[in-house]
């Protein structure tokens, strides 16, 4: 049985951490004055600080709800008859290097919920390819004494060679926060195409028809499917991307050669936080002040996004929820006879904020 599940949009459920844009508005001070204020920056009285930090507070105390409180309650219900003597034990394979702190550890503490809630022992293994083969990450997979009940895979890139050896030793596995074609293939993640479309069909809104993709390995299968969202937004409103717009590699480095390559470019895409926050001081100085003369999108919704000045517009995915259902599916398909492959999509939000005006 092969199932694939659309999933309603958890942002919908609970409250989220309080936006700048809604500190602002609570304390009654401009955006600037907060984001000032939440990144420990100077230029703000300590009374204008401190009505900042209590509006903050105040927001924060309303979010009755967390996101461990509404899949506990919601999602994971009959959790307890998949609760045996002898606990499951699960490995989490993640990359060896981490573009964002923040984007794994949201999505190991998804992972560790639903791993406390089935009672299974989670283990963390580096997914790289070029770790010796006596290193206990490939031993995970090929010591049949150490072999774990089902195996976690955070990994990004479009050939994945911990999953061809899942599958080879017929060891139970999930991929996390990433889709698949491959309907073979179980995984829990988002539609980067449909909200990277989202995105620029804002920018297209605001008049913008220069827009450009900025950073990515292509080696990395959300980069292909957020670039592939991307020329099919142009695509659909009649404007041909040309290939110029789209400039891949290290933050710094792509712009540098957008800058030069498509000087007529209004709007920005970045491929995530990490590469926007290496780019933008590249375009700064290059005299664009943001959003006046490039409007910027980004995505992950990091802290980083959030405090920069002004704050990046950006794409919000739930992270937690991810890592969570991750672990139900994984536990079906080890305790369910008749449950074998699946595949979750979860909803990810544009989050709007003060990076995109019309061109001018």
């Amino acid at each position: 049985m092969f199932v694939r599940l659309i999933v309603i949009n958890p942002h919908e459920s609970y409250n989220t951490m309080p936006t700048v844009r809604q500190i602002a508005q609570h304390a009654g001070v401009a955006k600037s004055t907060v984001s000032l204020v939440m990144n420990h920056k100077p230029g703000v009285s300590d009374k204008t600080r401190q009505i900042v930090l209590n509006a903050y507070q105040e927001l924060n105390s309303q979010n009755e709800n967390n996101p461990a409180d509404y899949l506990e309650k919601n999602i994971f219900f009959n959790h307890s008859r998949y609760v045996t003597k002898k606990p499951l034990s699960f490995v989490v394979f993640h990359p060896a290097i981490l573009g964002s702190n923040q984007v794994f550890s949201e999505l190991l503490a998804g992972i560790q919920f639903g791993a406390d809630l089935y009672h299974a022992q989670l283990r963390l293994a580096i997914n790289e390819r070029k770790i010796p083969p006596a290193h206990v990450s490939n031993l995970y997979l090929r010591e049949p004494s150490l072999q774990p009940d089902g195996i976690l895979i955070i990994g990004a890139r479009s050939e994945e060679p911990i999953l061809e050896e899942a599958i080879r030793q017929q060891i139970p596995y999930v991929i996390v926060s990433r889709t698949k074609s491959d309907p073979s293939i179980s995984a829990v993640g988002r539609d980067e195409v449909k909200i990277t479309m989202e995105a620029v069909n804002y920018l297209l809104e605001l008049g913008h028809t220069a827009i450009g993709f900025v950073g990515g390995n292509p080696l990395y299968s959300y980069t292909n499917q957020r670039i592939q969202g991307y020329q099919k937004a142009l695509q659909t409103s009649g404007i041909t991307p040309l290939d110029r717009w789209v400039s891949l590699g290290a933050g710094k480095e792509a712009a540098k050669t957008i800058l030069r390559t498509s000087p007529e470019i209004t709007a920005i895409i970045f491929v995530n936080d990490t590469f926007a926050m290496e780019a933008l001081p590249v375009f700064i100085q290059a005299g664009h002040q943001i959003p006046d003369t490039l409007s910027v999108i980004s995505f992950d919704d990091t802290d980083q996004a959030k405090n920069f000045i002004p704050p990046i517009t950006s794409i919000q995915h739930p992270r937690y929820e991810e890592g969570a259902w991750a672990v139900r599916v994984l536990v079906e398909k080890i305790r369910n006879p008749f449950f074998e492959e699946c595949q979750i999509i979860l909803k990810s939000k544009l989050i709007i904020r003060d990076s995109c005006t019309r061109p001018k």
